[in-house]
Order: structure tokens, then sequence, then C-alpha cells
């Protein structure tokens, strides 16, 4: 609520520069990341109300502060909301004396008087791969709205456990800054009672788990609520017995898949036992939801991006502008989380005394450093970017900044890569456009690496996990028959590009990192192995394997094979229809020698 001793409080804060009622941008006290733009060089406050004026330049100083405005574009907006406000009689005391809507809805009507309301359109890449256009605000709602935000917090005293949306920012927690959203919400919990005893509990979370443990224990939470407003909207604490948990558990197959619907119990089952142990809701200690009770999914496979969608994605990674094909590149070979790549630091690359390179970042699920060997293509790509960054503007601490040289966000990477997918097509074996997830390409070379053979203890050191459990998902491509496969690549069942039998020289070295360094990184294939030595150097056919004599690959890989036959009978027919002479020549003997890889496999596991 808005109080004058708290504006006071707030104005108290302007010195200098930021007092004075016109600002010179040229002479900013902002010295990184500020472009002046010459025919917006100053800023004029020259609002009537003298409150309403000081509270746009609170406002406008934090935004280029804090650098959120990094050009002096934004006084067109501030200039053109001055001269609306100089309209009303009378003069408003404060934006906190009314609703946002209520602003927005006036300052809407003023906009539209003057011809001066423009709404844009934003297209995005819905989940099931369609591009979707919304209608956007007009930009200078968008000023009135980013104005009245940063006032709303600044008078906002409370500590924010008080708040019903916590900024975990300002809390002191650690959040990922490749993450858009970084609150903590309590408003949709209908009861107060049950509100109340939520931010007990999640503030006692948030002092042992992540952030995003605790938004889906918070989540699990508010899906309780709705199934009370629904069930028993006058409901107090004591009416939360096994009876009616029980109705929970019917209630959920309705709103949740099966997978989400585990996390859920087991988050509510925790959270009822907490506060009734520490006594924050009056309800009993007996235990509500048993073990058995707890839906079992099956168990999760990894989704790998099989390798004719691969081939088509590194066709048209040249259509996205760098950083973006650098990223997708590292992402391929190295299997990181895309929060752990976008917030790589500028110097993750290390060399050894050997002249191996490592690439070295936090692990932020696991809190803790990690190194892994790369290849000489992938620490080309980092020197190259280090290089543009440290002779770029403004200065930044990290190796993929975004313009602001902060931290880009997972979001926005996501529709990149999934806007080209769109854009060039890019579909699966049964035709269907691909939607890519960041994760997929950790579960990309964690299949790749099984199918190579290579020990379970490698891979679990490589992608840094903490056990063993997680690493065994990856050989579901295996499953019961992992060890007759690996049995018969050892005995030499591998077959090159022309169908014929290849004899393995002898068993693999498992000799841990320095064997994975020496023999993996460069081998490892989405179908089959290479048999050019490590030390020979890249590959001088990049992108040609099918048609290669170093190729091998084995029955483990027969159905990525069919798959990509399949999409290579596809594109012969696309590009006879459109008389493509070049394609279907290259396209030819790739379809020759799968047929050949494919009949010569089937008929040595007869």
């Amino acid at each position: 609520m808005w109080k004058r001793a708290k504006q006071q409080r707030l104005l108290a804060e302007l010195r200098g520069f930021w007092s004075e009622d016109i600002w010179d941008m040229r002479n900013s006290p902002v010295r990184t990341g500020l472009t002046p733009v010459a025919r917006q060089r100053y800023l004029y406050f020259e609002c009537k109300s003298k409150t309403i004026n000081n509270e746009l330049k609170y406002a406008c100083w934090k935004k280029f502060s804090e650098g959120s405005w990094r050009t002096t574009s934004e006084t067109t907006m501030v200039h053109r909301l001055i001269k609306w406000l100089n309209t009303l009689n009378p003069p408003p005391a404060s934006f906190m004396n009314r609703s946002f809507e209520s602003w927005r809805a006036e300052y809407t009507s003023y906009l539209k008087s003057c011809g001066m309301y423009n709404q844009g359109t934003t297209m995005h890449m819905d989940g099931q791969q369609s591009a979707r256009v919304t209608p956007r605000d007009s930009a200078y709602i968008g000023t009135l709205r980013q104005v009245f935000l940063v006032l709303e917090r600044a008078y906002d005293d409370r500590p924010e456990h008080e708040k019903d949306v916590w900024d975990l920012r300002r809390m002191s927690i650690p959040v990922s800054p490749s993450l858009s959203d970084t609150t903590l919400n309590f408003s949709s919990i209908q009861q107060l009672w049950l509100r109340k005893a939520a931010k007990t509990y999640l503030q006692y979370c948030l002092a042992i788990y992540a952030d995003g443990t605790c938004r889906t224990r918070l989540q699990s939470i508010t899906c309780f609520s709705e199934f009370l407003s629904q069930e028993q909207p006058k409901a107090t604490a004591k009416a939360i017995t096994r009876k009616l948990l029980l109705k929970y558990l019917s209630y959920l197959p309705q709103r949740l898949s099966i997978a989400t619907r585990k996390g859920n119990v087991i988050n509510v089952r925790t959270f009822l036992e907490m506060v009734a142990r520490e006594q924050w809701l009056p309800i009993g200690s007996e235990q509500m939801i048993y073990d058995e009770e707890v839906p079992q999914p099956p168990k999760p496979q990894p989704r790998y991006i099989p390798s004719a969608v691969l081939d088509q994605l590194n066709r048209h990674l040249g259509s996205l502008k760098a950083p973006w094909m650098q990223m997708v590149l590292i992402l391929q070979e190295c299997g990181m989380r895309l929060s752990e790549l976008l917030g790589l630091p500028l110097d993750c690359l290390t060399q050894d005394a050997r002249g191996t390179f490592y690439l070295r970042f936090m692990q932020g699920k696991m809190k803790r450093e990690h190194t892994i060997p790369v290849s000489q293509e992938i620490a080309w790509i980092i020197q190259k970017q280090q290089e543009t960054v440290r002779g770029g503007q403004p200065p930044s601490t990290i190796l993929f900044p975004n313009p602001r040289g902060q931290v880009y966000k997972q979001s926005t990477f996501t529709q990149r890569i999934n806007r080209l997918a769109y854009n060039h097509e890019i579909r699966d074996g049964s035709g269907k456009l691909f939607r890519f997830q960041s994760h997929q390409f950790r579960h990309t070379v964690g299949t790749r690496m099984i199918n190579l053979g290579v020990p379970h203890h490698i891979i679990q050191r490589y992608l840094g996990h903490l056990g063993p459990e997680m690493t065994s998902r990856y050989a579901h491509i295996h499953d019961a028959t992992m060890k007759e496969k690996l049995s018969e690549y050892l005995q030499g069942t591998l077959v090159d590009v022309t169908g014929k039998t290849v004899p393995e020289n002898g068993p693999l070295d498992t000799g841990d990192l320095q064997w994975f360094t020496r023999n993996v990184l460069a081998q490892a294939l989405t179908n089959g192995y290479c048999a050019i030595p490590v030390v020979a150097g890249p590959c001088p056919h990049p992108n040609a394997c099918l048609n290669c004599a170093h190729f091998r690959t084995d029955i483990s890989f027969l159905e990525i094979h069919k798959t990509e036959l399949r999409e290579t009978e596809r594109v012969i027919a696309k590009a006879n229809a459109n008389g493509w002479m070049r394609q279907i020549e290259m396209n030819e003997q790739k379809r020759n020698n799968l047929f050949n890889i494919i009949t010569s496999l089937e008929r040595a596991h007869a």
C-alpha cells in the first residue's frame, strides 16, 4: 500500500544525477552496457504531480542502473507516459493508488485516441511443434507495466516470506540465471490456513533443496488445494483424514500422468508428515498414504535423438547464427545440461601437458565443478567464441552472453532450435515434425556410449551422475540382450559400409578417463563406429559416414539403419519429383549401402 512516508524513503535513494529533473544520458553514471542514441539524449521529468514525477525517476533509475534498459530509446516511451499523466485531473499522488489494470485501461484509451496504440505479434513454437502467433501489447503499455512493477516491489516492504509471491533472488536463494521464473507463487492456494502452512514448509525446504525441487513441491500442494476446493470448499485442516486422501488418490488420474502423479503423491505425503510433526497444522501424525499407494510409472527411458534427425539438424545448422550453432555442436558432443551450457564461464577451457583439451564447468544439479575431455573441433569452437566475447561489449564473464552480457534463457534456446526444425521441416521416421528438447542431446550422448560398449563407470564419470542408477537407464537399447550383443561386438560381428564383416583386433581398453579421452570421443557415432585412429586427426569426410570405407556398425544399430533407410528413400522420392539430380546421385549410394548393411546384419543374426 502507498504511504507518503514510504514514498519519501524511496525517493531518498535518488542522489546526484538521478535526482535531477533533466537527465543528459551521455553523462549517465551507467558507463557499461548503455548505448545513448543521439536523438534521444535527454530525459525530461515534467509531470505536474511532483510525487508521480519522483516515482518515475525512481523507476527509470532502477531500469537503467540494473541494465534492463540498455538504450535511451526508452526516453520516447517515458515522455509519452508523462504527456498522458499530465492530462489527468486531478493529478494522481502515486502509481500505487490504483491497480495496474486500471492504469492500463485508461492509458490504452488515450493511446487509441491519439492513433498511437499499435499491437505487435509474437511467433513461438508450441508443444505440438506448431507455429503459434500471439498478440503483443503496445510498447507504450509495456513501459507503463515495467514502471508499475518496479514501484510495486519497492513499496511492498514486508519480509519476502510474508508475501504471496516470493522473489527468490531477494531471499538470497541461488537460482539458475537461465530460468525465466525466479519466484515461488502461493496465490493459487485458496485455503488461507493451507497457504500459511505451505509458506512455512517451503521456507524450511529452501534451506535444504534446490529452487526447482521447492517449486515442484509447491505445485503438488497447489494441486491438493484445487482438490480441496472442489471436494470440500469449506474444509479446515481437521478435514484432512485418510478417507479424504483416498479420494485425492482417485482424483489425480483425471488430472496428471502417472509419472507426475508419483511425484505429486510423494510430495503431498512428505508435506503432511512434516506439518504434523512440527505441528504447523492440527492434523494427526498417523501415516495417511502408504508406500503401495504411490503410483509406480514404467521405468523411464532415455529420449535420444534418432540419427536421421541429427543428420537433418546438422545439414541446416548453418541457418543458425552464432552462438546458437556453437551451442548445438557442444551439446551434441558433451551431453551437458542446457543450464550448464548457458552458464559456461568464459575461461572454461583448459589443456593438459599432452595437449588434450578439457571443458570445466559447474554442474548446477550437483552443485560441484565437473571436467570432461573434448575434441579439438569443440576446443576450436570455444576458443573462437572466447575471442568474440573478449572483443565485444558489454564485457562478460560467461562464454555465451546475451546482448546485455547476461545468461540466455533456456526458453530462448528451445525456441531457436525448434524454429529451425519447423522452417526446414526436420522430421522423424514417421514423417512427423520433430520437436527438440535440450535434454535429448544428453540422452543421445549416453545412449551412443552404451551402443559403443563404453563401461558404465566411464559414462557415469563423463555425464557426472552421482550414482549408477541414472547411468543404467541408457542401457535400455540393449535391455535383456545387452551382454549378448556386446559379446557379438567383441567377437568381430562388425560390418563395413558395403555390408562385409570386419574382424575386431581385440577387446577395448578400459582405463577410466584417459581411456575415454583417447578412444571414445572421436570414434562414437550415432549409428556405428569410426575405424580411423584418433591420432590421424579429424575425419576428412564429415557427415559422409555411410559412404566411407572406415565406417563400422553392428546389430545394435539395426533399427537406426532401418529408420535412416526410410528417410533416405523419402529424400530420393522428393529429389526425383523435383529433378534434383545431384541429391539423387548422393543418396542412391547411401541407400544401397544401407540396404547392404541391413541385409548383412539380419542374415548374420537370423
